[in-house]
This record gives C-alpha cells, structure tokens and sequence, in this order.
C-alpha cells in the first residue's frame, strides 16, 4: 500500500540578505514598530515598505486559507489541451471507419467489375434471354438484393447500389416490397409485351380506373381485380386515361375575348424582397396578353386592390368587366365602389378552379421568371421593376399568338367600344333575375347567375366567343 505523502511545512530558512527585512516586518506585523518607523530602518520610502508588508500578509492569508478537500484540479491550459486531443481522437476514429467502408465498397465495386455482377443496366435492344426456371430469377433477385444491402450499409446511394447490380432503382425497390410481403415471386420482370385481356376482364380494369378517376395505380388495380398482372393494368389505364382525357377535352368549353379593352383581369404575385414578401398587383387585359399596370403593395387588403384599380382605370380606361377572382380582398365595399363609379360590372370566377384564371396565371410564370433574374429587390425598387417589366413584356416580345407583332401593337390600334353601360348593366340584371328563377342554384356561389348573364350579353353583342373542345 503506497505510504501517504505527509502535508507538514517546515520552519523556513531566513536567507542573511533577508534577515533585516524579515526582522523588521516581524516587529510591525507584531506592533513593536510602526510603518514609518520600519520603513526609515530599511531605508525604504514608506509606501515602498508598506507594499512589501502587504505582500508579506498575502502570503500569509494564502498560507492559512484552507484548501479544498480533494485531488487539485488540472490547470485550464492542461484541460483544454486534453479536450482537444480527445477530440483529434475521435475525428482519428471516425476517419479510420470511412476509410474500412470505403475499402469495402472498392472490393464489392471490383467484384461486380470482375464479372461478379453487371455494371449498367444492358441496352433494350439485346436479344432475348434464354427461358430459365422461375427459381433461378429468383434466387438471382434474392442475390442482387443482398448486394444492393451490403452497398447500402456501406454508405453507397441507393440509386447508385441498383445500378451497380444491373438494375433499375425502382425494380429493387418493387423487388424488396415482394421480399416483404414473403412473395415467391421476386425475380425480375419479362421483356415481352403484357397478355392481350378479355373484353369483360379489361372492362373491369376500365370501370375501377374511371371510378377513382385514374387515381388509383397499376399495383392497386391488381389487387382489386384478379387473375391480372400489373403490366396489363397498366396498359389498361394508360388507353383509359387518354380515352377519358379526349372526353374531358370534348365536352369543355373554350371562351375567347374577340375584342381588347372588353374584359380586364386582375391577380397578385408574392414577391421576395431585402425585408420579407411584397405583392404585386397586375391588371391585364383578357383579349390580348398586354399587362395594363402593376402596382408593388405592402398588404394583400381591400384598400390596396382598390387602389389599384383605381390607378389601373386612369392610365387605360375603363373596361365593360372587370374579372376577379375570390380573395376576400376583392370583394369590398371599397372595390365595388371603385368600380361602381366607373360603370364597370364585376365578373368573379368560379371558386377553386384554376382554369378559369389561366391566362393570368401563365402570365405570372413570365413575371417570376423576369424577377428571378435579378434577384432580390428592395421594396422601393419593386414597383421600379415591375414597369421596366411591362414595357418589356409588352413593346419588345414579338409573340406568334398575335401574328409576330407584340401586344402593345394590338391595344394601340383596338377599336373603340361603343357599348352603352347603362343598357349592359340593366340587361344583365334582368338576365340574372331570370336564371335565378329557372335553377336551382344547388350549392353554387350567389354571383353564379350574374356569371352567366355577363357572358351571354358578352356573346349576343360579339364580344365573347365560345367553342367547344378547348384544351384547359
């Protein structure tokens, strides 16, 4: 057992140089002298003596103070150099399990190389594999799988794993949820082209794609319908959905603008700045593709679409209509006053239906793409932009639609509407009052009959066209 080591301090030898000096700071400490007294003894000034006095009941006070109990603590230099080698270690550690796993990695990669696996799925123009029994694709699956594990466990992305086993990414994973429904079946698909299907059968397949409008997917319709593999479901839906896409595309209905300054329409665009979102506010007309006025705005409130508006019908007119959409900022009291006061009728769309605001919003992709180029603005600079943006847009794109002339040659050579207003809006609310009482508005929006009252006086006086088949 090791011997503690002893704590006793022995009676300190008093160099002869110190003998004075220790002698008279004993005899002050002791109140034998007085400060001036052993300072003029020492020859010292007596702050200088009374400075080393203070010294000397430091060290005492250091002496006599009571250490904590315990092993002394390392120095803070000794522990942060400590830390940071633990630290080095570790780093030494992980770095050294990379470098396994990679060396792993580098082995299976040359296995596969070497003729032990296939790297690169083979061409779709190879010639057909020889028939082999259902049980040799399958252990083959099984094996590839286990590759795909290893590459897996040893860091390599999934889609690089597939490739290196010769197989797509999406076949493994189909291929692993066979595994985890404990199918015998695991091996890789055929080539060939999927079995042509009865005529009952394929109704079937018909009838559920259409009941879940094309929602439902090929793994699905061959669980629901039996004795059908998933390729000939897919081929189903695929002849279903285009059938049911040239349905869809035959009972619509396409409405066109014939005349520019008729209809105007009016949409906002979120728009990144240097202090957080902005908006924009644009009017456009609905004929041609000529962007009236942009207005850069804080809060997306009724005063701020209203006085948009407003500046919008200063600088180009009013038009007969005015197309919103349903933000609740459209609809107050303050933008039907606006408009109101400018004789204008309020058209809303249909609520929740994209399409009928498409124009606006394909419009929208050209102004993110114009603002993505310069990156982000300051508020001030917004609106700054936003009618560089126009004129641009406007004057200098030379567009097919409008026979390689750009929209701003077509709204300064539009004709004149010479529509009473006061006719108009006497003539759609006698038209809305009739739909009203001739249908049931079966959960419509309450405007639904002004709608339709608008595009009929629209078409009766040709300024709207309407043709069946459209592509929306």
């Amino acid at each position: 057992m090791k011997k503690k080591q002893s704590t006793y301090a022995p009676m300190p030898v008093v160099p002869a140089e110190m003998q004075d000096r220790y002698r008279v700071v004993l005899s002050v400490m002791a109140g034998a002298l007085t400060v001036s007294e052993g300072a003029r003894q020492l020859g010292l000034s007596r702050n200088q003596f009374q400075t080393i006095l203070h010294k000397g009941l430091g060290g005492l006070l250091e002496g006599l103070s009571p250490k904590a109990p315990g092993r002394p603590g390392r120095p803070p230099t000794e522990r942060k150099l400590l830390e940071q080698a633990n630290q080095l270690h570790r780093e030494n550690q992980q770095l050294h399990q990379q470098v396994q796993m990679l060396e792993k990695a580098i082995e299976a990669v040359s296995d596969l190389v070497k003729g032990r696996g296939m790297v690169g799925r083979a061409p779709r123009s190879r010639p057909a594999k020889p028939t082999t029994p259902a049980a040799n694709d399958d252990d083959d699956a099984r094996s590839k799988l286990a590759r795909v594990r290893e590459l897996r466990s040893l860091g390599v992305k999934a889609s690089v794993a597939a490739r290196l086993v010769g197989q797509g990414a999406a076949t493994v994973r189909r291929w692993s949820a066979h595994e985890r429904r404990g199918e015998i079946r695991v091996g890789e698909r055929g080539h060939g082209r999927a079995a042509a299907l009865d005529e009952h059968t394929a109704a079937i397949i018909e009838d559920r794609v259409r009941s879940t409008r094309g929602l439902s997917g090929a793994e699905s319709l061959r669980h629901t319908v039996p004795g059908v593999s998933r390729r000939q479901c897919a081929a189903v839906k695929k002849d279903t959905a285009r059938e049911m896409e040239r349905e869809r595309i035959a009972s619509s209905t396409r409405v066109e603008v014939t005349t520019p300054g008729v209809v105007r329409g009016f949409d906002q665009m979120y728009v990144p700045t240097t202090v957080g979102q902005r908006l924009l506010l644009l009017s456009a007309d609905a004929a041609i593709p000529f962007r009236t006025s942009v207005t850069a705005a804080e809060r997306y409130d009724g005063r701020a679409v209203a006085g948009a508006i407003e500046r919008d019908l200063e600088r180009n007119g009013a038009p007969l209509v005015y197309r919103l959409d349903r933000a609740r900022s459209h609809d107050t009291p303050i933008v039907r006053r606006v408009l109101a006061a400018n004789d204008v009728l309020v058209l809303h769309g249909p609520p929740r239906c994209p399409r009928y605001y498409g124009q606006l919003e394909r419009q929208n992709r050209e102004h993110r793409a114009w603002l993505a180029t310069i990156g982000m603005l300051d508020p001030d600079a917004l609106e700054r932009e936003g009618e560089r943006m126009l004129a641009a847009l406007n004057c200098e794109w030379k567009r097919p639609t409008l026979g390689w002339r750009s929209a701003h040659d077509l709204w300064s050579k539009r004709p004149a509407v010479n529509i009473d207003r006061d006719e108009l809006r006497e003539e759609v609310q006698d038209r809305a009052a009739r739909i009203r009482r001739q249908m049931d508005n079966g959960g419509r929006p309450a405007d639904f009959a002004e709608r339709l009252a608008i595009e009929a006086a629209l078409t009766q006086r040709g300024l709207l066209r309407r043709t069946a088949g459209g592509w929306c």
